[in-house]
């Protein structure tokens, strides 16, 4: 009986300690509420894969410039002041067609011209597929759950869970009908729109203070 005890003790301790071990490890997937969706204010969510290349929230503008997506030149010298973010701003190709967005961060305390502040957004797409320029379809970008544009609302609820805000965008002259998926929390959020197709046409995604926990 003792012997039985001695061994059940022992077992719980290296339970114990194996829990202990992994508990000091960084988890290998995002953060998660109390239903199992994605946890939105997930630092590990907010990245840009183009290509080979991975860009996350935090990288240099730079960065992106340096692989060949560039900004205007009167945009890259322009200041921003410490503690703000810029609106969408392009990123063209070598012949200048616009290939995707990004929103220019500045969370340092003195102004940055713009090709040295941070990435702190991105989007990629338009409202209907049949917009999209095939030099930007064929970077194949993808985010956070591998979803690229030409994907489904499938694929959105696959990675994130239900949407937090949805709107129908109903058809009129001027364009035809999408919608606009939401996920939010505070300066943190993704936005995707799905064309009257059925297929993501958009992905936007935001994180403005990556630098807080």
């Amino acid at each position: 009986m003792k012997k039985k005890i001695a061994a059940l003790l022992m077992a719980g301790m290296m339970a114990l300690s194996m829990v202990g071990c992994g508990g000091s490890k960084e988890p290998a997937t995002a953060q998660t509420n109390e239903d199992g969706s994605v946890s939105i204010r997930d630092n590990k969510l907010y990245f840009v894969k183009i290509g080979d290349q991975t860009y996350k929230v935090g990288a240099k503008i730079a960065d992106l410039e340096k692989a060949g997506y560039i900004m205007s030149d009167k945009r890259r010298d322009e200041e921003l002041p410490s503690n703000r973010y810029s609106m969408d701003t392009d990123m063209k190709n070598a012949d200048g067609k616009t290939l995707f967005q990004v929103k220019a961060l500045n969370t340092g305390t003195s102004k940055v011209k713009y090709a040295e502040a941070e990435l702190g957004g991105f989007t990629v797409g338009s409202y209907n597929t049949s917009k999209i320029e095939a030099e930007t379809l064929a970077l194949n970008i993808e985010v956070y759950g591998g979803i690229k544009l030409g994907g489904t609302y499938e694929d959105i609820v696959k990675a994130f869970g239900e949407p937090e805000f949805s709107h129908k965008n109903e058809k009129s002259d001027l364009l035809p009908e999408y919608t606009t998926y939401k996920y939010s929390s505070g300066y943190r959020g993704y936005e995707f729109i799905v064309d009257d197709g059925g297929k993501i046409s958009q992905i936007s995604w935001n994180n403005y203070n990556y630098n807080e926990k």
